[in-house]
């Protein structure tokens, strides 16, 4: 894979752990996903890059590393490696920041940019970076680089509304990246002065107002901007629907924000996990075979594998047609519209159905935060007439062949608790 700034294959994969509010337990998560990729035989790197109030060390029961981040950005040591200490976990190292503070904001220029790019230097199959909260230009620049960024929430309004936030400023920043990078900035300044004065401010309306002003700029940006597929997990599910809200909000991010977002897994409340934290000894190695545990492993290798390979079925792409919110005339497919390859078979026609049924209710806790109450009805509107003709075709007893599963990555291989038996969803 080669990234926008023109790193290629033969680095290390860089996973960015964000999300823009504090408190959801992203070095938790990120600490967790370092430990199982080092057990799973790849050499991980953990980097703590909330420079202002670093902790990993403590998540990993380390005592603060006598070296670490801010030597290397003070110059004191010329690679991140002289700064990377040891775990009791084979094959996992920690870039710690403990020992000196540093202010994230005060980065200078050439420091951020050395520092970003020496990430790629690393002796590493996977760099994993835990970001601080908010959403600075630093850790937008950090998670921009990312071949792959993780958000992490917890199942409450203020989280899922700062997680789009948090959306809407990495799809900018990647976007001025882009700008600078492919010689486009001029025009990328144009549309976004104009949005300010236009009210633009969805990802999928800047990119057709790029679109009306140079078609052939957009379509270079869109190429560019497949890599951008960030990863949600959630947080302290305490229960199904906590576990249906990552769902939701891949749904809502696509269809509403032209973002594509992929739910990577729900990790279960359990109060267990609180004693780990406080006896500085992590979940994974004292309970390797809890559900909490198990559900990191599950989380890791579904984004692990989406790193590795193609998009699943049915992605969505910046400017996918298929979001009900785009208001160009185009023909629908309505496989397309249910997140279905052609030919899916009648329970799995179902099945989308009723997902899409759920995450498209007037109450669902994913769009509350979201102005879509106009495009939330189309949207709907839209799956009830792709299922009406669906459900058409196989009474009548169309050909179909036996498809694939529609995604490639098990959203719920994460799954905490156990499954509940289905019930009609009641639309308001």
């Amino acid at each position: 894979m080669t990234t926008h700034f023109g790193w290629s294959a033969g680095r290390p994969q860089v996973w960015a752990v964000g999300g823009g509010k504090g408190g959801t337990g992203k070095s938790l998560v990120a600490a967790s996903l370092a430990i199982h990729l080092a057990q799973m035989g790849r050499r991980v790197v953990l980097v703590d890059g909330d420079l202002g109030t670093p902790n990993l060390h403590s998540v990993l029961g380390l005592d603060p590393p006598a070296v670490g981040l801010a030597d290397f950005v003070n110059q004191e040591a010329t690679t991140l490696d002289g700064v990377a200490v040891g775990t009791e976990v084979p094959r996992l190292r920690l870039v710690s920041g403990a020992r000196n503070g540093l202010d994230l904001e005060r980065l200078r220029h050439f420091q951020k940019t050395r520092l970003l790019r020496l990430l790629l230097d690393l002796s590493a199959d996977v760099v994993l970076v835990d970001l601080g909260a908010g959403t600075s230009l630093t850790i937008m620049d950090f998670f921009s680089i990312a071949d792959r960024g993780l958000l992490v929430i917890l199942p409450e309004p203020t989280s899922i509304e700062n997680c789009y936030r948090f959306l809407r400023a990495a799809f900018l920043r990647r976007l001025q990246h882009l700008g600078r990078t492919l010689g486009h900035q001029p025009l990328i300044d144009l549309v976004m002065r104009h949005r300010a004065r236009a009210g633009l401010g969805r990802p999928w309306e800047i990119m057709e107002e790029i679109r009306r002003v140079d078609s052939c700029v957009a379509e270079t940006l869109e190429g560019h901007l497949e890599g951008f597929l960030p990863h949600l997990i959630v947080n302290q599910a305490r229960d199904h629907e906590d576990v249906r809200l990552g769902d939701a909000m891949q749904i809502a991010s696509e269809r509403f924000l032209g973002i594509p977002l992929r739910f990577a897994g729900a990790i279960p409340y359990d109060p267990v996990l609180v004693r780990s934290v406080k006896s500085r000894r992590p979940h994974m190695l004292e309970y390797p075979r809890s559900r909490i545990s198990e559900s990191f492993r599950a989380a890791a290798e579904a984004i692990d594998s989406a790193a590795n390979g193609a998009a699943p079925v049915g992605a969505t792409g910046l400017l996918d047609p298929r979001g009900a919110a785009r208001p160009i005339p185009f023909p629908r497919d309505p496989y397309r519209i249910l997140d279905l390859p052609a030919g899916a078979a009648p329970a799995a026609i179902t099945a989308a159905y009723m997902r899409l049924r759920s995450a498209l209710r007037s109450d669902s806790p994913a769009l509350l935060s979201l102005d879509c109450a106009a495009e939330r009805r189309a949207a709907l509107a839209e799956v009830e007439e792709a299922y009406r003709v669906l459900s058409r075709n196989v009474s009548a007893g169309s050909p179909r062949m036996d498809p694939p599963a529609a995604r490639s990555t098990p959203r719920f291989a994460a799954y905490p608790f156990p499954p509940a038996r289905l019930r009609a969803v009641t639309l308001l």
